[in-house]
């Protein structure tokens, strides 16, 4: 098993991080990191441990989400043996956009 990052999630990231260290500070960006690495670290583990993603569960592909912090989830699918990060979410947004940015 492992993980592919689609472009979307990649540059989502990036922009969160790009606003952690603005606003918090290197550290801050740095333990968020640490976190995503050691959830990313864990679905790699236990793919299907994640809650299903119940703003997308009426998708071909069965999305689930994994919750990186209080404030960010990250948002993937399974295929065979590779895990897909579709998505990276602030889970103070508005969900119906999820459902917008999710194909």
């Amino acid at each position: 098993m492992h993980i592919e990052v689609t472009r979307q999630a990649q540059k989502e990231w990036l922009r969160i991080l790009v606003f952690y260290l603005e606003h918090y500070g290197e550290r801050a960006a740095s333990n968020l990191q640490l976190q995503y690495e050691a959830r990313r670290d864990y679905v790699l583990r236990y793919p299907f441990t994640g809650f299903i993603e119940p703003l997308l569960i009426n998708r071909k592909k069965q999305y689930r989400s994994a919750i990186i912090n209080k404030y960010y989830k990250m948002v993937y699918f399974v295929d065979q043996d590779t895990i897909y990060v579709a998505d990276f979410w602030d889970m103070r947004r508005n969900p119906d956009k999820l459902k917008m940015r999710v194909k």
